[in-house]
């Protein structure tokens, strides 16, 4: 089948992008991969879930999702955990084997990466699913949600992996400048929530404009989506960019968007979605809340939103996510595209890009491998990649290898970083943005940039004494001896 953008997918990518259209049908489709466990004891919701989240998770290769029923003091509740939690999850999604390497993952996020036009359905409000259960009035979150601390010392319950949409508050009908995207939410009230952005990220610009414009801005947070939309609402995409056509673009195949009652978009199949209202100027002390960098963040006074509605399908599934100190689901749920978008927005540039590994801390440390054209040009390049929309605020750490250096293979980095490094081809910049969550920073806000050079050395450098660099037989012909030797092993002729 072909996109708009005639991406050509496989006839079992596409089977499968037309299969999977909600969070239910996902978990189903998992379950017959042996990628979905229901778990089946009666849990606690602390720590059980916790510990059991982690666990999946620690198997960043095949580590299933986690359906739990039977959470005691939440009779009747579901919450879902390590969907997006292994990378085999992530390839089955793709209609890739579920061992299909990271770096093979990676370029066939890229094959697919880049048309912006939209493959979306519309699903009159009535026919939408979500729409099955509505509460307009005495709305209690605590009720509804089986809520729990995701780590043991947050300073209250966090919705961790909601979609929320929100509409540009000055071009409301503008459908590109219609954000969404994954903040952390605290429940304050049986009716009201913190949600915490930086004025970096979409929602963050648009919260300031509402409050600066006197504007309304209002929210729908989503819960329990399509797993292609919490891959791109976690994704730098442009400002003006869609996140629902990138999710569609990259499945190949429409989502049902459906209107909720505040006027925003949203997936007509999601478990539940949560409209709620910024309370202009008005601020709660929230957290703190162990966030992806493996610390817990500070106490802030942060934005308040007031609850308008409920909309939920009948027994909706709470999917939440771990996050904490890596290597978690976070990490895994964001790290390829968060380096497909800083690896396409290089491409135009610099054509030299051969790959971008942002997959540590959601690209507080990233590698890049590049042919290096002229001496000194890959630290070119990395001054590109600084000035990036997501490298502006988090790309902290940066490598720069060969092109024939695989940067998702850590050996072939280290050989690199052993060999290729001179003192001079370290760079510290200091007093650089920086996300304010970074615990290594001496003020929040604030922090250094450190580029490290490790691409081989070209004229007019100083060349050393033994420039010449063993030709290690690789490519296709020593992936065959290695799958012909794999097969040896397990006793096969």
């Amino acid at each position: 089948m072909a996109t708009e953008k005639t991406v050509s997918l496989s006839a079992e990518a596409g089977a499968i992008a037309a299969r999977v259209g909600s969070l239910r049908d996902f978990l189903t489709f998992l379950g017959e991969h042996e990628q979905c466990v229901r778990w089946p004891d009666p849990v606690m919701p602390e720590p059980d879930i916790r510990n059991i989240s982690v666990a999946a998770g620690n198997n960043v290769a095949t580590g299933p999702a986690v359906i739990f029923d039977q959470i005691r003091g939440y009779p009747g509740k579901r919450v879902a955990v390590n969907v997006h939690g292994s990378f085999g999850n992530l390839a089955l999604l793709l209609g890739l084997p579920k061992t299909t390497p990271v770096r093979d993952l990676f370029f066939e996020i890229i094959r697919r990466w880049g048309s912006d036009k939209p493959l979306l359905e519309r699903v009159p409000p009535e026919q939408a699913p979500v729409n099955e259960n509505r509460i307009d009035k005495n709305i209690n979150l605590y009720d509804l949600l089986p809520l729990y601390r995701i780590n043991a010392n947050d300073g209250g319950f966090y919705i961790a992996k909601a979609c929320v949409v929100s509409r540009d508050p000055l071009e409301p009908d503008n459908f590109g400048k219609q954000n969404v995207g994954i903040y952390r939410i605290q429940v304050m009230g049986p009716d009201t929530f913190t949600l915490l952005s930086i004025p970096a990220h979409d929602m963050g610009r648009q919260m300031l404009m509402a409050e600066q414009h006197g504007k309304p801005l209002k929210v729908s947070v989503m819960i329990g989506n399509h797993p292609a939309m919490p891959m791109f609402a976690a994704t730098p995409v442009g400002y003006d960019e869609s996140e629902f056509a990138y999710a569609s673009q990259m499945m190949g195949a429409a989502l049902r968007l459906t209107t909720a009652v505040n006027g925003t978009d949203i997936l007509a199949d999601t478990e539940m979605v949560i409209e709620g209202e910024l309370q202009l100027n008005q601020r709660e002390v929230e957290g703190p809340f162990g966030e992806f960098p493996g610390s817990y963040s500070g106490v802030r006074k942060v934005p308040l939103f007031r609850v308008t509605g409920v909309s939920h399908r009948n027994n909706p599934i709470f999917e939440n996510i771990y996050i904490g100190k890596g290597w978690t689901e976070h990490d895994t749920l964001i790290g390829l595209n968060t380096s497909a978008p800083i690896y396409a927005q290089l491409k135009k540039d610099f054509p030299e890009v051969a790959a971008v590994n942002a997959l540590y801390q959601h690209g507080l440390t990233g590698i890049i491998s590049v042919r290096n054209r002229f001496s000194g040009f890959a630290k070119s390049v990395a001054m590109r990649a600084l000035g990036t929309p997501h490298g502006t605020m988090y790309l902290k750490n940066l490598i720069l290898v060969d092109e024939n250096v695989d940067p998702f293979d850590l050996n072939q980095v280290m050989w690199a970083l052993s060999t290729r490094t001179r003192a001079n081809d370290i760079i510290v910049i200091p007093n650089m943005p920086m996300v304010p969550i970074d615990p290594a920073a001496e003020v929040p806000g604030k922090g250094h940039r450190l580029i490290i050079d490790a691409t081989s050395f070209m004229a007019p450098d100083n060349l050393g004494a033994d420039p010449h660099l063993v030709d290690r037989p690789m490519g296709p012909a020593i992936d065959a001896l290695m799958q012909r030797l794999n097969e040896l092993q397990k006793g096969h002729a």
